[in-house]
C-alpha cells in the first residue's frame, strides 16, 4: 500500500538543520519548497526538515509520512481504525500533494500523502 516513507523533524535553525543533514550525514536533496527541505536516506525512504514556524499545530518535533498512490482510497480504510484527532484530506497547491493528518493513541504525529506530480517519491 506504501511506496514511500519521509520523516519530517521540525527546525527551529532552519539552517542547522539543512547542514546537518547534506553535511554531516551526507544526504542529497531532492526537494526543496522553501520551508521544507527532502533529503533522501535509501531508494524509498527520506528525511525532511521543516520550519517550527510551519509547524501546523503539530506539537511533537516529528512527523512520520506515508506516501501512497490513492490518497482517498487510503482515508477510507485508515479512519475504520482507532485514531485520534483524523483530520479531512487536504490538498496542498504549493507542493503539490493531498494529504491527511492524525495521531495514535500515544501522539505519534502521521501523515498519509500523495504526490500529484512526477516526483521520485
Amino acid at each position: 500500500m506504501y511506496t514511500s516513507n519521509i520523516t519530517f523533524l521540525y527546525y527551529e535553525d532552519f539552517n542547522y538543520g539543512d547542514h546537518f543533514l547534506r553535511n554531516v550525514l551526507k544526504l542529497n536533496e531532492v526537494m526543496d519548497q522553501g520551508f521544507a527541505k527532502v533529503f533522501k536516506v535509501t531508494k524509498h525512504s527520506y528525511i525532511g526538515i521543516v520550519t517550527k514556524e510551519n509547524r501546523n499545530n503539530i506539537k511533537e518535533d516529528t512527523l512520520n509520512s506515508l506516501t501512497v498512490k490513492d490518497v482517498e482510497k487510503a482515508y477510507n480504510e485508515i479512519k475504520k481504525e482507532e485514531l485520534y484527532n483524523l483530520t479531512e484530506i487536504k490538498f496542498f497547491e504549493s507542493i503539490p500533494l493531498k494529504s491527511f493528518f492524525f495521531e495514535d493513541k500515544e501522539n505519534h504525529h502521521f501523515e498519509i500523502q500523495q504526490f500529484l506530480n512526477d516526483t521520485e517519491f
